[in-house]
């Protein structure tokens, strides 16, 4: 063998073992099958890490949204349609969600997949949640989904106020509890530089 032809072969298995990495990088850690779905944790306010995300996806079927933490509360479900139980936690999803005051939390289900296979089970499945496409990973670079599924909620504050990985029991008490308690905290502060100057008063 030629000195010309173990170098090639040596190239060749250097950019097999990086091709394998960048394989790798991409998967995602699966919930294991005989997991069963627990209630939401609720993080301290004193330990809640700052988020920092803005990221502007597709809708499925039509539409653009951005997801940006702060003012209200936000549930963010990295979700899969292949997942086990992917139908029933995004209906009790949507069912808790119905079930709060209107406004009182913000929801999306985030989903790496393309989007005709999205787009067709959304459709079979009538699910009335937004689905968001992550396809770039741009919501991901802020917000980093370490397994499928993984559900942040993020406080009105603009932190982290629960992270957790596997499927939620959304319809558990303990779940509308940290829910709840999260929107009954107070509203952010506004800075006074940014408060609006008091008008001057004519008499």
């Amino acid at each position: 063998m030629t000195a010309r032809v173990k170098g090639l072969l040596a190239g060749l298995a250097v950019l097999a073992v990086l091709g394998a990495l960048v394989w790798k990088a991409e998967l995602f850690t699966v919930q294991r099958s005989d997991a069963t779905p627990a209630p939401l944790v609720l993080i301290p306010a004193a330990e809640r890490a700052e988020a920092k995300f803005d990221a502007s996806l597709p809708m499925v079927p039509v539409g653009v949204r951005t997801l940006m933490p702060g003012q209200r509360v936000l549930v963010v479900e990295y979700w899969a349609p292949w997942m086990r139980h992917s139908g029933p936690q995004a209906l009790a999803l949507d069912s808790l969600r119905r079930s709060l005051p209107p406004g009182a939390i913000e929801v999306a289900l985030v989903c790496f997949d393309p989007f005709p296979s999205v787009s067709r089970y959304v459709a079979r499945m009538r699910l009335r949640l937004p689905v968001l496409l992550d396809l770039r990973k741009d919501l991901a670079a802020g917000l980093p989904c370490p397994s499928i599924p993984y559900t942040y909620v993020i406080d009105r504050e603009g932190r982290i106020a629960a992270k957790q990985a596997g499927e939620v029991d959304w319809l558990s008490l303990a779940t509308r509890a940290v829910l709840d308690s999260l929107g009954a905290e107070p509203s952010p502060t506004v800075p006074l530089k940014d408060a609006a100057a008091p008008k001057p008063v004519v008499l």
